[in-house]
């Protein structure tokens, strides 16, 4: 019933705002684009219709409208970024085709004891590292199995009625890693590819994004968080002792995948590429010294991208055989990655372009004008709170689609620097922990049956509000800094 309040609502809504007249310093454009962005927003919180299907709605809406011609519409969902996404998943998919990820795992969490708080902190770990390179759920998916193997294992014997906390303890800590292991690199989920791709699309002279810069950004936060939770749901749940066997179900898992294979190792290699060419790509400024990237070392520093090395590598996968008979990736498998996560990347960009080209974007920043004068820290835990909330009740890439353009319209109204905005919000919109439909990970774990609705909200609620306070400080303390961000309005935003 909900599906069909949704859907009719937001119909009704657009038509009324259609209709209306538009407000003073606003063009008939930019109100269409504001109508579309809010049906887009309901449609997209009330799950009227698939999510990846509600991206599309630009492409019949913007040209009909005269937001924007149907050419200059499509652009955005083949966006430098987005066949980035594509080109990681296939990556992604490459090292499951090969069954990399699940030594990986497996030997990350047999290298750090038998205790039952040193396995959640292991299997953390594990499932963290993964989410850098590959999608957040799909971590989420790849790690169950081992968390059950060895809650199963335990609970055979006898061990797990004594503490029966350790299982709940468990099974969480494979959700939020990876939800926060998300946030380390660019790839790692698809809202940080949203912002920098809504920032080229805003600001085309502002300096890009690139994945070594975003590992300033992402890293501090990941490394610090990931023991924060992880102690965190240890003292919560109150978890002590060794485990009961589960240690075993590890090495009898690592025997049973015998030695390395040849496909495990290549398909490694291939990884292996992509990680230097994304890190090394761009120079190293350290002050007056210097130190040049192989774009620039190849002359191809103007024509290269994040995507073609991306894009490199996952061609690699399908030359590279794996044995005799197969090779590393074919397409039988890698039409089974998600491309629809990648069309509502598309559409954040799309949304973007409507903002940016109709002044909707403008007229947004002078209606904010009031912000510029509240200090920056309030600013900046408002949107954090916001976000932080905001995104229980909506997918977070849904949730920085919509609110990114208007953060970057509000920073532009305070005089302010859009990324000191709009990159606390990307970050923020991924710290999901009371909701299971709220993100991936949580609808995996939820799915296990062995956590309640009611164990997540209460659980995620202290979460939440240790990551209000904790993420604010790191942003606002740590990230900033080291990027050396102006957080006067800088000239390629005006």
């Amino acid at each position: 019933m909900k599906n069909y309040i949704g859907l009719i609502g937001g119909l009704v809504i657009f038509i009324i705002i259609l209709i209306l007249p538009a407000p003073q310093g606003l063009s008939v454009q930019g109100k269409n684009a504001a109508a579309v962005v809010v049906l887009m927003s309901i449609w997209w919180i009330a799950g009227s219709i698939p999510v990846y299907v509600t991206a599309f709605i630009p492409l019949a809406l913007y040209p009909v409208l005269k937001i924007l011609p149907a050419g200059a519409t499509a652009v955005n969902y083949g966006h430098n970024y987005v066949l980035m996404l594509l080109a990681g998943f296939i990556i992604a998919k490459g090292i499951e085709n090969q069954n990399l990820h699940k030594r990986i795992a497996l030997v990350l969490i047999n290298t750090f004891g038998t205790s039952r708080r040193t396995i959640i902190l292991s299997t953390m770990l594990a499932t963290a590292f993964m989410s850098m390179w590959i999608a957040n759920v799909t971590s989420a998916l790849l790690m169950l199995p081992i968390a059950l193997a060895i809650i199963s294992k335990e609970e055979a014997n006898g061990s797990g009625k004594v503490n029966g906390n350790f299982s709940k303890a468990l099974m969480l800590s494979v959700a939020y890693s990876a939800s926060i292991g998300g946030v380390g690199t660019l790839i790692g989920s698809p809202t940080n590819l949203i912002l920098v791709g809504i920032m080229e699309k805003l600001f085309p002279a502002a300096p890009p994004v690139t994945f070594f810069i975003w590992l300033k950004i992402g890293m501090p936060v990941m490394l610090i968080f990931l023991p924060v939770v992880g102690f965190y749901l240890l003292r919560y749940f109150r978890i002590s002792g060794n485990l009961g066997g589960g240690h075993e179900v590890i090495k009898d898992e690592l025997k049973a995948l015998g030695p390395m294979t040849r496909g495990e190792r290549r398909v490694m290699y291939v990884f292996f590429l992509a990680v230097f060419g994304w890190v090394f790509r761009e120079d190293f400024v350290f002050g007056n010294f210097v130190i040049p990237g192989w774009g620039t070392l190849t002359g191809l520093g103007e024509y290269v991208h994040d995507s073609t090395v991306a894009m490199f590598c996952a061609i690699l996968l399908f030359m590279i055989p794996a044995d005799k008979t197969e090779r590393l990736m074919d397409w039988k498998v890698a039409s089974q990655i998600p491309w629809g996560v990648a069309m509502i990347v598309g559409g954040g960009y799309a949304i973007a372009a409507g903002f940016k080209s109709t002044g909707l974007a403008d007229w947004l920043g002078s209606q904010l004008a009031f912000i510029s004068g509240y200090p920056f820290f309030i600013v900046l835990l408002i949107v954090v709170a916001f976000i932080l909330f905001f995104s229980e009740v909506n997918s977070n890439t849904a949730t920085v689609n919509i609110f990114l353009p208007v953060l970057a319209s509000l920073a532009v109204a305070a005089n302010s620097n859009p990324f000191i905005l709009m990159i606390p919000a990307t970050i923020a919109a991924s710290f999901v922990f009371m909701m299971p439909a709220a993100t991936g990970p949580n609808t995996v774990i939820y799915g296990s049956e062995r956590i309640t609705v009611a164990l997540m909200a209460k659980c995620g609620l202290g979460l939440k509000l240790i990551s209000l306070v904790l993420l604010t400080l790191i942003l606002y303390f740590i990230v900033m800094p080291g990027l050396n961000l102006e957080t006067s309005l800088p000239i390629w935003a005006k």
